[in-house]
């Protein structure tokens, strides 16, 4: 399998996964603003959307990070049984389109006053997130899943851009950086 990845990107959710696998896997550095991978190559030949995570698999190309997500809960063995695989990709559904696409301003070089709006909206998703938990530590289960890999990686930009987060999304982020497959999917990406 192999990950196409850009350092701090959501994408990074994928690569925590996969380091938790155990499986082997390449992971290739994607520079989003040039489009082009570490050696050079082309990453609309790889991908059209021209952006992370994408990655190959011996059935081919996955992009967008529900696929990418629970294909790898499913392929690498970390997917929770029952309603749990439900409330994961509720969860996955919940962290895409509610708070990482609330991003757009941060990341797109929005006016001052969008950036202020995305900033507030994003306060009141995270609190919203933290309204709709049914569990104590994790999202969904016993045990962190890819959605808690998700959500993880926002709570990084959260922290970079200044977002007033609950006590409780602070917490998940901090046992988060206690996870080994956290600590050298990081450092993997240059990522202190």
């Amino acid at each position: 399998m192999k990950l196409y990845y850009s350092p701090g990107a959501c994408s990074l959710a994928s690569h925590i996964a996969l380091v938790e696998s155990g499986q082997d896997f390449d992971a290739v550095k994607v520079d989003l603003s040039r489009h082009e991978t570490e050696t050079g190559e082309d990453f609309y030949g790889i991908s059209k959307r021209g952006y992370v995570p994408v990655i190959e698999t011996a059935e081919g190309v996955l992009t967008e990070n529900p696929a990418v997500l629970a294909y790898l809960a499913r392929h690498t063995d970390a997917a929770p049984e029952g309603r749990a695989w439900y409330k994961m990709l509720e969860w996955i559904g919940f962290v895409g389109s509610e708070i990482h696409g609330a991003y757009g301003p941060l990341f797109g070089g929005g006016s001052e006053a969008e950036q202020a709006a995305a900033k507030d909206k994003l306060a009141g998703k995270y609190r919203l997130a933290v309204d709709i938990l049914d569990r104590d530590d994790w999202l969904v289960a016993d045990r962190p899943t890819v959605a808690d890999n998700y959500l993880f990686v926002t709570t990084l930009w959260a922290r970079k851009m200044g977002i007033d987060t609950p006590d409780w999304i602070a917490d998940f982020r901090d046992r988060n950086f206690t996870r080994d497959s956290v600590k050298r999917a990081m450092a993997a990406e240059g990522l202190g």
